[in-house]
């Protein structure tokens, strides 16, 4: 079973007041392809670059933790970006999560000791790890996944020993091809060259951190198909305008729209989800006709990477059509 169709059957998000709600997939569908890579052996890791309240870590780390207990039962470390941030995580979220997921509920252990913030246990005998930066969690231990949240907001090197990356992506070398790392963050790292002059298509700008794992994967862009001409093109700002002349944030949220670049069609902030719902990802390398028939010799990496470039999200969010 897809992690997706099983995250879509198996957890509940808990929405307050000891209510929740199914996982819905058609509210991010630019998730799905992402959550399911993280259960293929033909990649060591997937990268997630997108901004903020886009649903990645609900999708990808709170679906990846539910998918791993209730399908397959392994050690997982989850990292986030400090000690009370991952404290944060395990109360607020993991554990309103695991009450609510009737399938998850049944499989924690019943001695309380094998479950507190950072440490649990389950029945099968599987153990999840919520740690932060550190050397000590980082290292010594094998994890048949890992998975890093806030990426950019790591420090670059920890405890002198290295990246988060390179050091998360160890843990998982005893499972070979079985083993998965997993990294999501919005970016947040100065860009290393001020002069940089993008060399294809989907290539990120030089930065450490997420952007640089980003660059050594297949590099993925979300495409949607313009609603006029059935073309395809990215959702990005360099679509978009109507916006520029306007001073007042919130009103230039209003005004702005994309235009098509192959009709000059004008698309607007309701079009969001239907376009979402028919939107695919292209590797670099690959291009794709108005019938959705896709072409040409993708890059090959063992790293799936995503770039969502929030046009969305950023433009929209002041402006209410985004919750």
């Amino acid at each position: 079973m897809p992690i997706s169709e099983a995250v879509k059957k198996f957890m509940r998000v808990p929405k307050g007041a000891g209510n929740s709600v199914p996982w819905d997939p058609e509210l991010t569908p630019y998730i799905i392809e992402p959550m399911n890579c993280l259960a293929s052996r033909e990649y060591d890791a997937v990268i997630f670059v997108g901004p903020a309240r886009t649903g990645k870590t609900i999708g990808l780390i709170d679906g990846w933790i539910v998918y791993t207990i209730v399908c397959d039962p392994s050690d997982m470390l989850v990292v986030q970006m400090t000690e009370d941030k991952a404290r944060e995580h395990s109360k607020k979220r993991l554990d309103r999560t695991f009450r609510s997921s009737a399938a998850v509920k049944k499989r924690m252990s019943p001695r309380r000791n094998d479950n507190n913030v950072h440490d649990k246990t389950f029945r099968d005998g599987s153990f999840l790890k919520i740690g932060w930066p550190s050397v000590n969690i980082m290292s010594s231990s094998d994890y048949r996944f890992v998975a890093l949240t806030d990426y950019d907001r790591f420090p670059e090197n920890i405890d002198s020993e290295g990246d988060g990356f390179s050091l998360a992506s160890k843990r998982t070398t005893t499972f070979m091809s079985a083993g998965m790392t997993l990294v999501e963050s919005s970016p947040g790292r100065d860009i290393c060259d001020s002069k940089w002059r993008r060399k294809s298509p989907h290539e990120a700008p030089p930065t450490t951190g997420i952007l640089s794992l980003y660059n050594r994967g297949d590099r993925r862009r979300w495409y949607w198909s313009c609603p006029h001409c059935g073309e395809y093109f990215q959702p990005a700002m360099d679509a978009m305008t109507g916006y520029r002349n306007e001073p007042d944030p919130f009103k230039a949220s209003e005004a702005a729209y994309l235009l098509c670049p192959h009709c000059s069609g004008i698309i607007t902030a309701e079009k969001k989800r239907e376009l979402n719902s028919a939107g695919v990802w292209l590797r670099e390398g690959q291009v794709i006709d108005r019938n959705g028939n896709v072409s040409g010799e993708p890059r090959r990496s063992r790293i799936a990477s995503f770039l969502d470039v929030g046009y969305i999200s950023y433009l929209f969010v002041c402006s209410g059509v985004v919750s």
